[in-house]
């Protein structure tokens, strides 16, 4: 009896030390996201720090903490061209985010003494902030913890709902709530009656979601599919930059398999990013190439390429030039949202949607569907399909694909991502994988496959992050309560 005692007084210790919690939390939220990631993980990773707050424990040590996890994380990442110094650079401004919202979060659970309003404030809390990086920072989405569910189909058919913030909410609200349910317990020994509440009406809103993604993947999308392509060359740009013959090999590669695309049925190719280097002087030649190339063939080819600005220096454009059938050139555009570091001039286009022969589709360029805002236009406009060409590396290997996978859930479009460095793939509006291509695998870099072409319906698609709406009129309704009612509390 006496064993088990004091085996229950460490474990009440142990969940009390400081850096048994600062280091469980580093395991747990290290391997939250990206590469390596655990899935699971993300539904308990901030319980630890929660905790540690709520014992009042050094601000400072725990944002010190935070930075160096965050910045130790991130280097599961760090692979070329991705370099240390942005590993750095995201691990301090997440570091920092973090502390200062579990911060806040528990001011105000001091201040309003443990109600359960905190339950909610913390998960909005995280969400808004979530939702303010995914459209101003210029880290996009990538600071969001839904990215930690990529790899559970069934569960991001939410996002169709209530988009990648909601499911973060969710995630949020689970740590919170698991940091609650042990505290009581521990120090009552019980649960009070509306903690329970939370509990049932939590699991019920988790299982509902869960059905109904279940039901959702096993509904057909209405309308015809459409063959597409995607066409990597399995060259790296820097191995054509200044190789005349290296970027004719490349290009007569590119332009080889786009035409070994057309004859296996593909009605739209894809290159991805920067797929041919081409110099200033020589684009209208080679633009001429392309357009009698699309003609002949009767394929739409999104002809990703660079263009050198610099003779000394590694800059560019990094543009798309869509051509039809026709031969004609639909549009010109220009990467838009732009990863820090990169060495692309920017230049501002218009997102457009184009009515073509298999419906409604729009373009982009890799990092471009990293921004919320930039992905909301394409919706708006009426996108059934939006063409991706994108360039990754190793470290973010499959899961930016991923990424962009999410969008097409929220928004109800079919998702067609060519991307030299990492996983090229066709996907419908349910984020279904209609075809993939691995480019560390050996193939012939032509990947060909159907998908739908109508756009699909989503409450996200019409009203956006209302969640984050909620969030904002729940601090509205929670400041009127505080400070205005002044609770007796």
């Amino acid at each position: 009896m006496e064993t088990i005692q004091n085996i229950k007084s460490n474990q009440i210790k142990g969940s009390k030390n400081k850096w048994v919690l600062l280091a469980l939390g580093a395991v747990l939220l290290g391997f939250t996201g990206m590469r390596w990631n655990v899935p699971i993980f993300a539904w308990v990773a901030l319980v630890p720090f929660l905790r540690y707050t709520r014992l009042n424990y050094s601000f400072w040590l725990l944002l010190i903490s935070l930075i160096l996890i965050q910045t130790v994380s991130t280097f599961r990442i760090v692979s070329a061209p991705f370099h240390a110094f942005i590993a750095l650079s995201s691990g301090i401004q997440g570091g920092i985010v973090f502390s200062l919202l579990l911060w806040i979060h528990n001011w105000i659970r001091m201040k309003t003494k443990d109600s359960y309003w905190n339950l909610f404030s913390f998960a909005f809390l995280f969400t808004i902030i979530e939702w303010l990086g995914g459209i101003s920072s210029e880290f996009g989405v990538w600071g969001m913890m839904s990215n930690s569910q990529l790899s559970n189909l069934i569960l991001l058919q939410s996002a169709s709902i209530f988009g990648a913030t909601g499911l973060s909410f969710l995630i949020y609200w689970c740590n919170v709530l698991i940091e609650r349910t042990l505290f009581e317990f521990e120090t009552n020994k019980t649960l009070s009656n509306s903690l329970r509440i939370h509990q049932i009406v939590y699991i019920s809103i988790l299982v509902s979601l869960y059905m109904f993604g279940a039901i959702r993947l096993t509904l057909p999308i209405k309308g015809e599919s459409v063959k597409f392509a995607t066409v990597t060359s399995h060259k790296d740009i820097q191995s054509f930059w200044n190789n005349e013959l290296e970027n004719k090999i490349n290009t007569d590669l590119v332009i080889e398999r786009t035409i070994q695309a057309s004859k296996e049925g593909a009605k739209i190719v894809v290159w991805n990013e920067g797929g041919i280097l081409v110099q200033k002087n020589e684009e209208e030649m080679f633009l001429q190439r392309i357009r009698s190339l699309a003609k002949e063939h009767q394929v739409e080819i999104i002809a990703a390429i660079v263009v050198p600005l610099k003779s000394d220096e590694f800059f560019m454009e990094n543009k798309i030039h869509w051509i039809s059938t026709e031969g004609e050139i639909r549009q010109t555009y220009f990467k838009q949202f732009i990863p820090p570091g990169e060495p692309i001039a920017k230049i501002d286009s218009e997102i457009k949607v184009f009515q073509t022969q298999f419906g409604k589709a729009s373009t982009a360029i890799c990092y471009d569907f990293d921004s919320l805002s930039l992905t909301k236009t394409h919706a708006e406009l009426g996108a059934g399909v939006v063409l991706i060409s994108a360039s990754d590396w190793k470290g973010i290997d499959p899961f930016h694909t991923q990424m962009a996978v999410l969008r097409g859930i929220e928004n109800g479009t079919t998702i067609v991502r060519s991307t030299r460095g990492a996983l090229s793939g066709i996907y419908d509006s349910y984020g279904r994988t209609k075809g993939s291509l691995e480019y560390f695998e050996r193939n012939d870099g032509v990947l060909v496959a159907s998908a739908p072409t109508l756009p699909v319906e989503t409450i996200y698609r019409k009203y956006g992050n209302w969640l984050v709406g909620l969030g904002f009129l729940f601090f509205i309704s929670f400041g009127i309560w505080f400070f205005l009612l002044k609770p007796n509390l």
